[in-house]
């Protein structure tokens, strides 16, 4: 049986590619990228859990001290710096050419309260300040969360920035996959 430590953010468009195989997946909380002292904890908490040769599918800029915590414990690591580039691949720099994008998932936006309110304690004017940067939020739409327009719209009442959906394809998530396992 294959196994998996997975940043949680992920988690429906890999157990959509992972149906079929026989995988034990364990998930980290998306929320604990704002606390990289939580983050580093639960990782090896996690890495505990799995046995030796389990794939990691967190971003390799997830956590600044990645390779150092994960040296030593033989597991297979995806090689992309980060959720989004796990499903755009070379796409990102295309899209990241055209404007200054923040991207999010299905994942990010079920779980944005708990990263920005919650986790990072933004109002709407910390998130107005530091979302002010960007001139598009772009959704990449797997097809697999349900996304609808409330859920947009409370998104984007907070951040004030327009939010494009754009819909992307498994298949670069598929191939890292395939590599790890």
């Amino acid at each position: 049986m294959k196994k998996l430590l997975c940043c949680g953010i992920l988690a429906r468009e890999l157990e959509h590619l992972l149906r079929e195989c026989q995988a034990e997946i364990s998930y980290l909380d998306p929320a604990l990228h704002v606390d990289l002292d939580k983050l580093a904890a639960e990782l090896e908490k996690g890495m505990q859990q799995v046995e030796e040769g389990a794939a990691l599918v967190l971003g390799t800029q997830c956590h600044p001290d990645l390779a150092n915590l994960i040296a030593g414990k033989r597991m297979r690591g995806i090689q992309a710096k980060n959720c989004i580039e796990m499903l755009l691949g070379d796409e990102m720099a295309r899209m990241d050419s055209e404007a200054k994008t923040f991207y999010i998932t299905g994942g990010w936006l079920e779980n944005w309260r708990s990263i920005f309110i919650e986790g990072l304690k933004w109002d709407e004017i910390d998130a107005r300040q530091n979302f002010g940067y960007y001139d598009r939020i772009v959704l990449l739409d797997t097809g697999i969360w349900p996304v609808d327009d409330e859920m947009i719209l409370e998104f984007y009442e907070y951040t004030r920035v327009p939010i494009e959906m754009v819909p992307v394809t498994l298949d670069h998530l598929r191939k890292l996959l395939e590599q790890v396992l």
